[in-house]
């Protein structure tokens, strides 16, 4: 009895040493890819050494084992496994950055950022000034002020020059002794991280640090894939913003979220406040077409591709869904009209038939359309025009959603600076002409409604070709090395 109760007690305390043990050092850093520091003052310790992987590297300096300097930033060279611990970072007197492409550069957020999270227990900036604009007593300093906070008290809270603190974690946050002889001490006003940068609209353009949720979870880095598995790899969505762990919004929710470092927990929401006046690119709003993807069309078409009537925004039948006026106010979604809230293909809406949830509005003409009909050279491998539909008149899908599947087709690496947005392209040198993914279930892919340009076909089946040379068409832009002239 007693065995099997002393055998459960051990499972239970590894189970929660494991969690402890997954959290991953790597979060307490902000990563800059391609980069590395340079000593102009040579007095600054460093040290190198052979490491696998940045993980073991940020391990090393969190813990300053085997350093003989507090570490505060890391490079990775990248292309030989070496660590190089820094005894600064960028922001330190007599250092450079520089680009190298065999590096990452990794500094401790605590040493970077300018704002604070919860108490600000952790902040470790180079702020120096009080809320009233007093100058800060050096901390090492008994004029004007004695007192007992000393490094040799507090050796992991940076109690260095006359920065701001918060040694023992007080509820005011940071705070110093003044150079004022009237005033001894006084909080700085150093802003919350959730204050930084507000989130205009549903947060899809929110670039700012904050790390953690509105429950106060720490985030988990986008680059990692514990404790939570998930597909928004920042390699896969570019231009997504989603460095670090900071809370990002790339799939049109309500607002900023992140995946979280509580196993139980997938993801939450963050804490963010909102822009005092929503800014809004009139540049963008469109009524008669489609400008990019159709974030900013106000037009009154209310049917799909195919005919089917769309469903109310502000109703729950016959499909249950969270685009409701209220949830995204910017985003103008009356009625039943088309509209693209969470940066889709196209203007989408969800439809009246109870076995069709979303339907594309693609019938909405692109405001881009130029006059001339676009067309394509041999097998359209060189093709970059803007055509994003198929000839079922379907919306292209993003590449980079589907980057995985790209590369599993072309066998190799694709060009990745040519599968630009949801445009009709050939990365896999297909014989039938340019392609693109869907997010139609039936349809996974298609061929686009792209013609081949008529002088080359006219040329390929011509009879009274006599011979053949290699030359370029008008201004050589479709130039390929085979091409009949």
């Amino acid at each position: 009895m007693w065995a099997a109760k002393l055998l459960l007690l051990s499972l239970l305390i590894f189970c929660t040493e494991s969690k402890i043990r997954k959290r991953n050092n790597l979060h307490d850093y902000t990563k800059t890819s391609d980069t590395t520091l340079i000593r102009i003052n040579k007095d600054l310790k460093m040290k190198t050494k052979l490491f696998n992987t940045t993980e073991n590297c940020a391990k090393r300096c969190s813990r300053n084992k085997g350093l003989a300097f507090t570490c505060k930033a890391f490079a990775f060279d990248k292309s030989i496994k070496r660590c190089h611990w820094f005894s600064f970072n960028s922001l330190s007197t007599g250092i450079k950055k520089k680009l190298d492409h065999a590096f990452d550069l990794f500094e401790k957020k605590d040493y970077v950022r300018d704002c604070i999270n919860g108490k600000g227990s952790n902040y470790k900036g180079l702020w120096n000034t009080t809320r009233s604009g007093l100058t800060c007593q050096s901390w090492n300093s008994m004029i004007p002020h004695e007192h007992s906070f000393l490094h040799s008290s507090y050796q992991s809270k940076d109690l260095h020059e006359n920065y701001c603190r918060n040694p023992k974690g007080e509820e005011g946050g940071p705070w110093c002794f003044t150079k004022n002889p009237k005033v001894r001490h006084e909080v700085c006003n150093i802003p919350s991280c959730s204050a930084v940068e507000c989130v205009t609209c549903n947060g899809e353009h929110y670039r700012g640090p904050m790390d953690y949720t509105e429950s106060g979870k720490e985030c988990q880095r986008w680059d990692l894939q514990r404790p939570h598995k998930h597909k928004f790899r920042p390699e896969r969505y570019p231009n997504k913003g989603l460095n670090d762990n900071y809370c990002r919004n790339p799939d049109g929710k309500e607002r900023p979220w992140c995946y979280t470092l509580d196993p139980d927990t997938p993801w939450e929401f963050c804490a963010i406040k909102l822009c005092a006046h929503s800014i809004i690119d009139p540049t963008n709003i469109t009524t008669d077409c489609v400008k990019s993807q159709g974030e900013g069309y106000r037009g009154t078409v209310r049917t799909t591709y195919n005919g089917i009537v769309c469903q109310r925004w502000d109703s729950q039948f016959p499909h249950q869904h969270n685009f409701t006026p209220e949830n995204y106010k910017c985003k103008d979604l009356s009625e039943n009209y088309c509209r693209n809230p969470d940066g889709s293909e196209y203007p989408w809406c969800f439809t009246t038939d109870p076995n069709v949830r979303i339907g594309h509005c693609s019938q909405i003409p692109k405001c881009e359309a130029s006059n001339h009909q676009e067309c394509y050279y041999g097998n359209g491998i060189t093709y970059r025009g803007s055509v994003s539909s198929t000839r079922f008149r379907l919306p292209c899908a993003m590449w980079e959603k589907n980057m995985v599947d790209v590369r599993r087709h072309t066998f190799q690496e694709p060009d990745v600076s040519i599968l630009e947005r949801n445009y009709c392209r050939n990365p896999d040198n297909d014989a039938h002409g340019p392609w693109c993914y869907t997010d139609n279930p039936l349809i996974p892919w298609d061929y686009c409604q792209i013609s081949r340009c008529k002088y080359y076909t006219n040329l390929i089946f011509s009879k009274r070709l006599t011979f053949i040379k290699y030359c370029q068409v008008g201004s050589g832009q479709h130039y390929i090395y085979n091409m009949l002239c």
